[in-house]
């Protein structure tokens, strides 16, 4: 659930990487301009600033939209031309594993930017705002409630299949019956405990709850900032080391996809990626106005 709560608090630089994600590279572009705009949208799913608040968030978003544009996406640039080139051959698991430290690395360095001034605007939140913050993520637990009673192992299974398809096919494009069949082997192998992960969630909900009553008290930002951005808080040991198996499993079937794709599906992802280098090497050198 704090990743919910994560997506707000960095007010929508990182969605870069998610709108990379779409495929489409107008939208992107489109997404990363007009930041500022979905940064205020994100908030509002939580609570409506009010105009004091706006005034002090408008020119601080604006520093740190601009610290990224023109500081951390060259750097993007720099790391995905590289991975351009080894994407023209196979992927082996040590280049993919590097690929997500990368992008993670990317992810990490905005997070700890954005920190201070994600728990300066928390702080200064009266009780109206921090009760809608909370039905928001009380909502949020609810839905994943409900569709945790409506779906079977099987339904859960599907759907992990179907993401991780298109997923590819975005990359790769069509892809053949043996490297679906990976994709199948792979769902079944992959372990889901949703109703502990939704225990976690209603523990972190109350947690994050004690911690906004304590806004006014030292040690805030710090208790804070690691509900929000440490992905382990409060995750038992169990399933931190059942995260690591997955994401165990993902990578080696990320890489045995790519040891049997054609030269074809191989520049369709060489493509693929130079031409997200190529929008945020733009994004890069535009000034805003």
């Amino acid at each position: 659930m704090n990743r919910h709560i994560r997506r707000f608090a960095v007010a929508g630089l990182v969605a870069v990487w998610a709108l990379s994600g779409s495929g489409c590279s107008t939208a992107t572009k489109f997404g990363y301009n007009h930041l500022d705009w979905f940064a205020k949208r994100e908030i509002g799913k939580y609570f409506d600033l009010t105009q004091r608040q706006e005034d002090w968030f408008k020119p601080r978003f604006e520093a740190l939209w601009l610290w990224h544009r023109h500081e951390q996406l060259p750097l993007y640039v720099a790391d995905l031309r590289s991975l351009a080139e080894q994407a023209q051959q196979p992927l082996s698991r040590e280049h993919i594993t590097q690929a997500l430290t990368m992008i993670q690395g990317h992810v990490r360095r905005t997070l700890e930017r954005a920190t201070p001034e994600t728990v300066t605007l928390l702080a200064m939140l009266d009780d109206a705002q921090v009760a809608s913050l909370l039905e928001e993520v009380d909502d949020n637990i609810a839905e994943a409630a409900e569709k945790l009673e409506d779906q079977t192992d099987e339904d859960r299974r599907e759907d992990a299949v179907k993401r991780v398809k298109n997923w590819m096919e975005d990359r790769y494009g069509r892809l053949s019956d043996d490297q679906k069949a990976l994709i199948e082997d792979w769902s079944r192998t992959r372990e889901s405990r949703p109703a502990e992960w939704l225990d976690h969630s209603r523990r972190w909900r109350d947690a994050f709850a004690l911690t906004l009553a304590s806004r006014d008290e030292p040690g805030f930002a710090e208790r804070a900032a690691h509900l929000l951005f440490d992905d382990a808080a409060l995750v038992p040991e169990h399933l931190l080391a059942l995260r690591q198996r997955n994401e165990d499993r993902w990578l080696d079937l990320a890489a045995a996809i790519s040891a049997i794709t054609t030269e074809r599906q191989r520049a369709k992802l060489v493509d693929y990626i130079s031409d997200f280098a190529k929008d945020f090497d733009k994004l890069a050198q535009q000034r805003r106005d």
